[in-house]
């Protein structure tokens, strides 16, 4: 009992609160955005990058480093958060279905936007030694779907105050041709800016 109190209570905790901040923060789905047509390696994106925007502060003091499936962030005290990471085409477009990696000992704040086995979709702009990562706008989806101009299956998670999207790969797909190019939908102003380490 003395272990729990010391090791796994403070976890927990820990746990519950980033769950309730991060509610209704990124778009999840249970099926991957992408279908097998789709995917595409990115070599050219491999190597190390510094997060220099952010409109959250852990995941910035270190590079990431992005390899072939993988991205991996350093955290405080020697720890990396590892996402699993499959880029995929639409049209002329780029992007990045995530999920979490593998569990760790310490929770970060990336590992949680990922819990296994939910996905989430980033439109990825590569330009010189720049990249730009811009996730779904989940508050734009959010209207879409209760207003009815966009039709994907989801159940609402009234613990979470989100939509947990249950449509098909191929209508991801079918969503990001429509969508994808869409700056109301990929806001710029919500990106992940990195440069080249």
């Amino acid at each position: 009992m003395e272990w729990w109190s010391k090791t796994a209570y403070p976890v927990m905790i820990c746990l519950f609160l980033c769950l309730g901040m991060l509610a209704g923060c990124v778009v999840h789905s249970v099926h991957p955005f992408y279908t097998a047509d789709t995917v595409v390696e990115m070599p050219e994106l491999y190597g190390q990058w510094k997060l220099e925007q952010s409109i959250f502060k852990e995941g910035t003091e270190n590079p990431w480093t992005f390899s072939e499936g993988v991205i991996m962030i350093p955290q405080d005290g020697g720890c990396i958060t590892r996402l699993s990471a499959r880029f995929f085409k639409v049209k002329d477009m780029t992007f990045a279905d995530t999920t979490a990696d593998e569990p760790q000992q310490d929770i970060s704040l990336w590992w949680m936007f990922h819990i296994t086995p939910l996905h989430t979709v980033s439109r990825v702009i590569a330009e010189d030694k720049t990249l730009r990562i811009i996730p779904l706008n989940v508050s734009w989806l959010d209207d879409a779907v209760k207003n009815k101009s966009v039709v994907l299956q989801s159940v609402w998670r009234e613990e979470m105050k989100e939509n947990l999207f249950i449509a098909s790969s191929a209508e991801w797909v079918d969503f990001l041709k429509k969508y994808g190019s869409d700056p109301q939908v990929f806001p710029d102003k919500n990106a992940f800016v990195f440069v080249r380490f």
